[in-house]
């Protein structure tokens, strides 16, 4: 997991960065070597070079010098809209402008007289992202690739009889058989058998139509009739829960 702080307060940025590694240190000591944290100075700084799904939280300071944190939070919005992202602020004033860019909380400023509050959000997210860890081993060519769950946008199978595994930006062929590689995406509940040997990961539909699913990149994915009304609800369920 890739946590990103953001103030251009020195002592404000760091008072979090030490307040989330007590966190994980006292709740998931288990996972605090695969947690990392990242600091910026400033939104330009974090805002530059930024690759979609490079963090799973982002923590900002709303009132930053050059671009404010909502402004930060709506340029990052435009490129991933999966990362979760918390304010800092000591202010309530901005609170409605934060739920336009899909915020999930708020750190209230000085930490020290907010800590229940800090560890009530926290409690909230971290079993979230915690749960978008992990992934399958295929045979590609070979040899066996680790593939994170969040990379898998779906499955199917090739005219050649192989699982074409589709990624963010490439396709994978393996010669496994569908029943093995949906089984072990089946098991996560981001995934949904759609259509007779089509597995969609549920986070990267954009839009549900009457007879497919509207994947990012204009990706058209059908829906089978068969089984439509139960795809449906399952997608609904995965919208309400995620």
């Amino acid at each position: 997991m890739n946590i990103a702080i953001v103030d251009d307060n020195d002592m404000d940025r760091e008072a979090v960065r030490a307040y989330c590694q007590q966190y994980i240190s006292h709740y998931y000591p288990q996972d605090k070597n695969t947690i990392n944290i990242e600091t910026f100075a400033s939104g330009e700084e974090l805002v530059e070079g930024y690759q979609s799904s490079q963090y799973d939280l982002l923590v900002l300071d709303i009132y930053m010098t050059g671009i404010s944190g909502l402004e930060t939070a709506k340029i990052i919005r435009d490129m991933d809209s999966d990362v979760r992202i918390i304010f800092l602020t000591s202010s309530d004033a901005h609170l409605l402008e934060g739920y336009r860019v899909f915020a999930t909380g708020y750190f209230i400023k000085p930490l020290q007289e907010h800590e229940e509050e800090f560890a009530a959000t926290f409690n909230h997210i971290f079993p979230k992202l915690l749960k978008n860890r992990g992934g399958i081993s295929v045979r590609v060519k070979g040899a066996l690739v680790d593939i994170s769950y969040s990379d898998v946008m779906y499955v199917d199978v090739s005219d050649a009889h192989n699982i074409d595994i589709h990624l963010n930006n490439t396709v994978l062929s393996s010669p496994m058989s569908y029943g093995e590689v949906g089984e072990m995406l089946l098991k996560e509940v981001r995934f949904l058998e759609c259509h007779h040997r089509i597995i969609v990961n549920m986070d990267y539909i954009e839009a549900m139509e009457q007879e497919e699913f509207v994947l990012k990149n204009n990706i058209h994915i059908p829906i089978s009739r068969r089984k439509r009304q139960d795809v449906k609800v399952a997608y609904m369920n995965h919208i309400i829960n995620k």
